[in-house]
């Protein structure tokens, strides 16, 4: 079976209804290289429960964050998720416990199950290690870790433990695509939240993106970076986005931090008159400044709740490592670019396009969504090299899963070198 065949056949079957139950939604695709026909696909099951089968059982679910749910980013988007779940699942009580430090997520975890939940959901890369201990320790209890890469099918962690993570990569470039096409300065910047390969990657994506439509308009770009250290802090990214405005000249904005607070500062500049840019982050922020807002990454971990509460409700459970991109979760195409109200589609999609962005990149970004979510697209294909000039992908090749999971160099563009 072809890669683009079987893309098709999962988002015919992707769609799914909780009446009964209905298992899988899709898995989304878990694949050894990007590009590449997948090693396992785990295929969707349909399985309706009758109330010999599972009577009046209830699932509990429990929910750890690593920010508080009012951070209208990350913590925010995975609470909106829990309550999509509970929405379809009336079966299902959920609990959750807020602002943990990741030193701290066994106690969370502990606590959780001591109120009945028989699945937790840690949502933060610093919770894997305690996650898997936990597993190894509450055998009877199901555990799914979100963005980190241990679980009982990759063979490094218990069988009651998955891991799941909705990809942002894709989305970034086409952001890039967006702030090249509209920085007058070619000077971006970025808030980076804690130097990890997500976050490199994220990085890196979107400059390929920017470099791409920055290059046809006959400009070079340059890109600034400014850690934080930290998922969750306000005050350090507004510090950081108005100091690559003031001392870089950045005219965009993108980051990787829990709030809107970069787009709010980009706002607060065009409200005095100055064009900046930004975007959305996991949740759609343009409220939070509409006329600096150009396009954004939003995901919908809604589905993917469903699956695996669903799971543990009809006794299925197979531990997975999920990897959401572009068109996984999907069930139908993409709404049209020209429609301002772009739609919610799977698991990963982009907030609506400004209209500041010319016509031609809306078109591009509207063929390269397309080409990415049959694989005909991968935004780290080669040649593309590190900002030494050191050649890391070969031409005519794209980035295998390790690779991408892996990054921890800047892709030709980035100024500022990463931290030691």
């Amino acid at each position: 079976m072809s890669v683009s065949s079987s893309r098709r056949g999962f988002i015919r079957d992707a769609a799914f209804a909780i009446g009964g139950v209905a298992i899988g939604a899709g898995l989304g695709y878990l694949a050894s290289s990007v590009g590449q026909k997948p090693a396992t696909v785990t295929q969707t099951i349909t399985q309706t429960a009758t109330k010999t089968e599972v009577g009046e059982k209830k699932v509990v679910a429990g929910f750890v964050y690593v920010g508080p749910v009012s951070d209208y980013g990350w913590t925010h988007a995975h609470d909106v998720g829990r309550e999509y779940a509970r929405s379809k699942c009336p079966w299902l009580e959920t609990r959750i416990v807020e602002s943990v430090e990741e030193a701290k997520v066994q106690g969370a975890i502990e606590t959780l199950i001591g109120q009945g939940a028989n699945i937790v959901f840690t949502t933060s890369f610093g919770f894997m290690e305690g996650t898997a201990e936990a597993a190894q320790k509450h055998p009877d209890v199901y555990f799914a870790h979100c963005s980190g890469y241990k679980s009982g099918a990759a063979g490094n962690a218990p069988q009651n433990m998955s891991a799941y993570f909705a990809e942002f990569y894709q989305l970034y470039y086409l952001n890039g695509l967006a702030a090249g096409a509209v920085t007058e300065t070619g000077v971006l910047g970025y808030v980076a939240a804690v130097p990890i390969p997500e976050v490199i990657r994220h990085i890196n994506a979107f400059v390929l993106g920017a470099k791409e439509t920055a290059k046809a308009r006959g400009k070079n770009i340059k890109v600034y970076v400014q850690w934080l250290n930290a998922w969750f802090d306000p005050e350090g990214a507004n510090k950081a986005a108005t100091s690559l405005v003031e001392n870089n000249n950045a005219d965009v904005l993108a980051f990787t931090e829990d709030t809107p607070t970069v787009l709010q500062v980009a706002e607060s500049y065009q409200k005095k008159g100055k064009r900046v840019w930004s975007f959305s982050h996991y949740s759609d922020m343009s409220k939070e400044g509409p006329n600096a807002h150009l396009t954004g990454q939003i995901v919908n971990w809604g589905p993917i709740y469903v699956d695996f509460v669903s799971q543990v409700y009809a006794r299925s459970w197979r531990s997975v490592d999920i990897w959401a991109r572009i068109g996984d979760y999907m069930p139908y195409k993409w709404a049209n670019l020209s429609n301002p109200k772009i739609e919610s589609e799977g698991a990963v999609y982009l907030a609506p396009l400004n209209p500041v962005v010319p016509e031609d990149v809306r078109s591009l970004i509207a063929l390269r969504w397309e080409q990415m979510k049959e694989l005909l697209f991968e935004p780290f294909t080669g040649p593309i090299k590190d900002m030494d000039g050191n050649v890391r992908i070969k031409d005519g090749e794209r980035a295998t899963h390790d690779i991408l999971w892996n990054m921890d160099w800047h892709v030709e563009g980035v100024v500022t070198p990463l931290p030691k």
